[in-house]
């Protein structure tokens, strides 16, 4: 007869009784029967029981020590996330183990390893295992993990999980601000459920919106004046703005802007409508609009003196508003093209603080903010972006907006102008005969604003790793080959509604007419693959001679796609209403063609046609954007330089004419003579020793990154 303890120690036993193994791994309902349970006995299973002690539950004392070593190793993994190759091995060199506890020597931080030596079925500490070696940087031979590595620091996440939330703060008044949670200001907002509709509900109420809006629009032209410029002359500034801003960003959101000129409100400003006026003026051919009628330099000089006025009048600084932010965008780019460049940077400079300063940066809602605030700040987020990294490209300039800032979506909600026909603006007062002939077509303002906002951040990786003050032939070397990938591949997923091909041979591509935001999207593009590409000829600690061909030959392909892109927008609209990134895309491809006459022999004639077919526009360009002078210049001096004379103008608008193979490589150049055509060998007499010294560190100094912000000399480049 068993004694009570030994009942004890069997009802001990039984109250430790689980379910079988299978029932436990399949999550199921076990009747524990015996020998076999139930569904093992019906499904004629080995039945198997496990009798374990049971695990105490965790105290609050390990509970907190968990989350404390999770803090501390994800600030590590941070850390290493935006860190550099070089930095990163850095990083992990100065980690070691010691008494289970992972130490960084650099930061004098210690990330907690008590629970690695706890045993969770007695309570007790066990041994520790010895110190682990500190972690050794990847080999700098290893490609594949190198590139890891260097673009490690260029991932961020701008559509997925981020809790923007933690960064609004309410000050003692009730106002809401952004402050980051090392700030003293920050003072986190009470959480509020607020309950989010779907998104095809908001976009639907979006659009509805919108085209309400448009209908109501005729109330405008009701009003005698708009800041004290007549209607008339309103209106057609505001629709030469609404046609032209296609080219480049949605920075202005239509509905609300055209509601709060009639009624006020908070998306329209005097300082935004003169900015617009200002920048539209010197698109339109109005007498009128110019300080001298004789100089369509001088148009929109008075609104560009208002905005100055306004700014004085009544300062942004302590209150910015998105109306601020926009126009000075607007007057930004307008100041570059223009050639005044510092006054230029300087206004998008405050734009970009102000962009930070409203939190754009963190599509996140503000407490009674709606749909439509979500979509201006998106758009101006966006638009901001976008123009951060092209002035950083025309000016050599670091960019204010890193990637890894960026968590805002691309996603647009409000897609009613997406299918607009577009056709040029044609003035009521002043009918061309010649533009009553355009085919509309359909705008996609939208998803090609979408594919831009990718592009930039493309845009920004090449800046980072090939044109920044901290960029080293290690870091180029191993992004090529990645950032040339994201690149095509990018490309090759464009929708076929934004895509644009006029040297294809297939004529229902190659006669497919598209609007020039479109056109300007592929101008972009292939500029981006010869500033990616180009480095490694130019530079003398990059070239390698069967990378140095490879990239010569699809720098060659993507400026002769540049000049077919140009020539299609030059035939199908003129350049009058182009902006300035048309002059950036036909001066870097002229960069190339350059180089091609001066070298290539059996196909120096095509070279050639390619070159005056991009230097041409360049002229053009010149009329709305007068700093493009300079850049079209320097190419002048590098083709007197190489022995290349201009014929006299006499060829036909476009140059649809040329035929060219787009495949061509140009296998005749020798890669010593082209490495020699480069600014910084020329000092030691080069290939061109008939070259004027004068002209050597100027004229000769093409660069693609700060083509607008080269040193001159006026006087002997007939300026003065």
């Amino acid at each position: 007869m068993p004694t009570s303890s030994q009942r004890s120690d069997v009802n001990s036993i039984e109250s430790q009784c689980r379910a079988c193994r299978f029932c436990r791994a399949r999550k199921i309902k076990c009747d524990k029967k015996k020998p076999a349970c139930t569904s093992c006995a019906t499904h004629k299973r080995h039945c198997v029981y496990t009798f374990e002690k049971p695990k105490p539950r965790p105290s609050s004392a390990i509970i907190s020590a968990i989350q404390s070593e999770k803090r501390s190793l994800e600030r590590v993994l941070v850390r290493l996330k935006n860190a550099s190759p070089e930095e990163a091995a850095i990083i992990l060199n100065d980690v070691t183990v010691v008494d289970g506890s992972i130490k960084h020597r650099t930061t004098e931080t210690t990330v907690s390893n008590d629970l690695d030596g706890y045993d969770w079925a007695s309570g007790d500490r066990i041994q520790q295992s010895p110190p682990e070696e500190p972690r050794n940087p990847p080999p700098a031979g290893n490609t594949v993990t190198d590139a890891n590595y260097a673009d490690e620091a260029d991932t961020h996440d701008s559509d997925g999980e981020f809790d923007a939330s933690k960064y609004l703060s309410v000050d003692e008044q009730g106002q809401v601000g952004v402050f980051g949670l090392t700030s003293t200001l920050h003072n986190p907002a009470a959480p509020a459920v607020s309950k989010v509709a779907p998104s095809h509900d908001i976009r639907n109420q979006l659009v509805a919106n919108a085209a309400l809006e448009r209908q109501k629009e005729f109330s405008i032209r009701l009003l005698p004046d708009i800041d004290g410029v007549p209607i008339g002359v309103a209106m057609h500034l505001l629709d030469l703005h609404w046609n032209r801003q296609h080219h480049t960003f949605l920075l202005t959101y239509r509905p609300a802007l055209m509601r709060d000129i009639v009624h006020g409100g908070q998306y329209c400003s005097k300082f935004l409508l003169n900015a617009i006026f200002a920048c539209a003026s010197k698109y339109s051919d109005r007498i009128e609009l110019r300080d001298d009628p004789s100089n369509p330099l001088t148009a929109g000089g008075r609104f560009f003196r208002r905005c100055e006025e306004l700014l004085l009048q009544e300062p942004p600084w302590s209150r910015p508003s998105i109306p601020t932010v926009v126009g000075f965008l607007l007057l930004g780019s307008t100041f570059i093209s223009r050639g005044e460049i510092s006054k230029g940077w300087s206004y998008t400079g405050f734009a970009m603080r102000m962009v930070f300063d409203l939190g754009l940066h963190l599509d996140c809602r503000k407490p009674g903010s709606s749909a439509e605030d979500a979509e201006i700040r998106k758009r101006v987020y966006w638009g901001a972006f976008i123009c951060d990294k092209l002035q950083s490209l025309y000016l050599g300039r670091p960019f204010s907006m890193q990637l890894r800032d960026c968590h805002v979506s691309t996603e647009l909600m409000d897609t009613m102008e997406e299918l607009d026909l577009w056709v040029p603006y044609v003035d009521p007062e002043y009918p061309d005969p010649a533009q009553t002939f355009y085919t509309p077509t359909p705008v996609h303002s939208v998803s090609t604003f979408q594919q831009l906002c990718e592009l930039s951040k493309l845009m920004a990786r090449v800046i980072s790793r090939f044109y920044s003050a901290g960029a080293t032939p290690h870091k180029a070397q191993i992004a090529l080959k990645g950032l040339d990938e994201c690149l095509t591949k990018w490309h090759e997923e464009l929708p076929d509604s934004v895509s644009f091909q006029p040297w294809s041979e297939d004529p229902n591509l190659s006669r497919k007419l598209v609007s020039p935001n479109v056109m300007n999207l592929h101008n972009t593009y292939h500029s981006l693959v010869i500033l990616l590409h180009r480095p490694f000829i130019s530079e003398g600690n990059l070239r390698s001679g069967s990378i140095a061909a490879a990239s010569w030959k699809k720098c060659t392909v993507a400026a002769k796609n540049i000049t077919s892109i140009v020539g299609a927008y030059r035939s199908a609209y003129t350049l009058r209403g182009a902006p300035y990134l048309t002059s950036y895309a036909a001066y870097v491809a002229c960069t190339i063609h350059v180089r091609n006459a001066a070298l290539e022999v059996n196909q120096r004639d095509e070279s050639l046609k390619l070159l005056l077919a991009s230097l041409k526009p360049l002229d053009e360009l010149s009329l709305p954007n007068p700093g493009v002078t300079r850049p079209a210049s320097i190419i002048r001096h590098l083709m007197h330089s190489n022995g290349i004379a201009e014929p006299p103008v006499t060829s036909p608008r476009t140059n649809a004419g040329y035929s060219y193979d787009v495949n061509a490589t140009p296998n005749s150049i020798e890669l010593s003579s082209l490495f020699d055509t480069f600014a910084q060998d020329i000092n030691s007499g080069g290939s061109m020793p008939n070259a004027d010294p004068r002209f050597i560190d100027n004229t000769l100094n093409d660069s693609l990154f700060g083509f607008m912000d080269i040193p001159y000399m006026p006087d002997q480049l007939g300026w003065g």
